[in-house]
């Protein structure tokens, strides 16, 4: 009995699996609104998109899919060189529900940006979906060149959920080595004004609070690091719904 209970419990872990693929880097030198390369996900898979935006102090911003009705929610922005950059990332409200060719549009609001990186992840095997997909984020603002990014979550990772990774400072490509452990998935940039950005993620293993990359920044740099939440969300009861109680 208690090896069949193992199998079920290894089993149910296989299955519950998630994993990240890089799907584009871009990178854009013209004023923003500026859009990605062209992707295509897989079915239900959710989207995570990362960018920075140059010379910019836009503290909201939108990405915009070019598939109607596919939207996206902020997660949150982190400036760096002494305010002047800004970098976001955004997590889809809805898994993809076709598997087509498309692009995203990224747009700082109420500041347009000289300039942007847009980096596209997509995560299978997971079933939330918008903020509820984030368990917990970090960041690290306005660093100091020649120092290391090292951003911290406020709790330690779980073994099975992804994270993912963001660093952008004022170099072209950004040159940096990730984290020992996590794959570098996208090093780009552009000129007028220099700016590169990083991508990387990792599938599972991680179980500690600071994500460390292997090497310093030559220059001024911001960082963002997310975990992906893999649990299942809870099941709504209909009659506390019915009572104003919902769920979550």
């Amino acid at each position: 009995m208690k090896r069949l209970a193992l199998i079920l419990v290894l089993l149910a872990s296989r299955l519950n699996a998630a994993t990240v693929t890089h799907e584009i880097i871009t990178a854009d030198s013209g004023n923003t609104p500026n859009t990605s390369g062209a992707f295509t996900p897989a079915l239900n898979d959710l989207l995570v998109v990362c960018a920075v935006g140059s010379v910019t102090g836009a503290a909201t911003a939108t990405m915009v899919s070019s598939v109607g009705g596919f939207t996206f929610t902020q997660i949150l922005n982190v400036p760096y060189a002494a305010d002047v950059n800004m970098m976001y990332c955004f997590v889809s409200n809805a898994l993809v529900s076709s598997a087509t060719s498309q692009t995203v549009e990224f747009a700082p609001q109420g500041d347009i940006a000289n300039g942007s990186v847009i980096a596209v992840e997509a995560v299978a095997g997971i079933t939330r979906t918008g903020l509820n997909a984030i368990l917990q984020n970090a960041n690290q603002a306005n660093q100091a060149a020649s120092t290391t990014p090292a951003p911290s979550f406020a709790s330690s990772a779980l073994t099975g959920n992804p994270t993912i990774g963001f660093v952008a400072n004022n170099s072209n490509p950004a040159g940096l080595t990730g984290p020992s452990g996590w794959t570098e998935a996208g090093d780009t940039g552009y000129t007028l004004p220099t700016t590169g950005a990083e991508i990387v993620f990792r599938n599972s293993g991680f179980t500690g609070t600071t994500i460390t990359w292997g090497s310093t920044s030559a220059t001024v740099f911001g960082s963002i690091i997310l975990e992906i939440d893999t649990s299942s969300p809870p099941s709504c009861n209909h009659a506390l719904t019915l009572l104003g109680a919902g769920c979550s």
